[in-house]
């Protein structure tokens, strides 16, 4: 799976557009209207996402979590995916990530479940990771499940799982894009790469305001600092060179050790498969795709 030497032409379109350079700071005043705005734009394109991927939405209940499930036309095996929207902790939604979970449920062939996890400030750390976990638990009681995440997602799903693999429950794989896996002062985002969609103040107001004065080295809210060990599940990181997280994605896939591939794509951004217009958020979820397929034993 070799990576383009250079981002492509409309990769390159977007990092030159000043327009996609996302300069906010941290506004707690604000946080009801950026909700709102994202929220409306999801809902508003929701089924135009779905028929393009091929994909049936329901909104079901797990464990008390409202849940968005995403089912293929053509579901091929038993595994489900556990699928964990980003939005630092504060934001987002499962409708606001369906660029990547209908893909990645197209893609594998298998039934996607998108939890409503509660959110800072007004619910903060350990609500959100309670919710997944209650809701992983579930899942994995009726048969075999991947967990795959973006950003903020993509550190509870490391989270999750080991909290999971203290109850002898374990997913068959994991699929992290761009994971917010370390929210201690140890990761300095003015030291990581220059990212369009990100700000260094933005970065830094977050582990305060998801948890408060709690310990940022506590696993629950840094997995990395948590155990991996041997057996732990195959892993699939991907980043970009210019992704403000490529230093903790770095940091992870060096913690996790044999099981995890870490996919660096040239030039791209935080989460850049979230973008639809760039070809290189198709290509990224195809490589996904086949990696969670591979891991559950099946052939995608």
């Amino acid at each position: 799976m070799a990576s383009p030497s250079r981002p492509s032409p409309k990769a390159l379109a977007f990092l030159a557009d000043p327009a996609n350079r996302d300069d906010r700071v941290w506004d707690a005043s604000a946080l009801g209207a950026w909700r709102q705005e994202k929220r409306d734009e999801a809902e508003a394109l929701a089924d135009t996402r779905a028929s393009r991927h091929g994909v049936a939405l329901d909104w079901v209940e797990i464990s008390g979590v409202r849940s968005l499930q995403i089912t293929p036309k053509e579901q091929r095996h038993d595994t489900r995916l556990l699928y964990l929207f980003g939005g630092a902790f504060v934001m987002g939604g499962p409708l606001e990530d369906l660029t990547i979970s209908a893909a990645l449920a197209a893609g594998t062939g298998q039934q996607v479940i998108s939890p409503t996890y509660a959110l800072a400030p007004e619910q903060p750390f350990p609500a959100g990771l309670n919710d997944v976990v209650a809701v992983a638990r579930v899942m994995l009681t009726q048969g075999p499940l991947a967990i795959a995440g973006e950003s903020a997602g993509g550190g509870l799903a490391l989270s999750a799982t080991q909290l999971l693999r203290q109850e002898g429950l374990s997913p068959t794989a994991l699929a992290l894009l761009s994971p917010a896996g370390d929210m201690s002062d140890a990761f300095d985002p003015d030291r990581a790469p220059d990212d369009p969609t990100l700000t260094s103040t933005l970065i830094r107001s977050m582990p305060n305001v998801y948890s408060g004065n709690k310990d940022k080295r506590d696993p629950r809210i840094s997995p990395l600092y948590g155990s991996f060990g041997p057996d732990w599940p195959p892993t699939m990181i991907t980043t970009g060179s210019n992704d403000k997280f490529l230093p903790v994605c770095q940091s992870l896939a060096k913690a996790i050790g044999t099981p995890a591939l870490l996919r660096v794509w040239p030039g791209l951004w935080h989460v850049f498969e979230y973008y639809e217009g760039i070809p290189e958020a198709q290509e990224s979820l195809n490589e996904i795709s086949t990696f969670l397929n591979s891991a559950s034993g099946e052939i995608a």
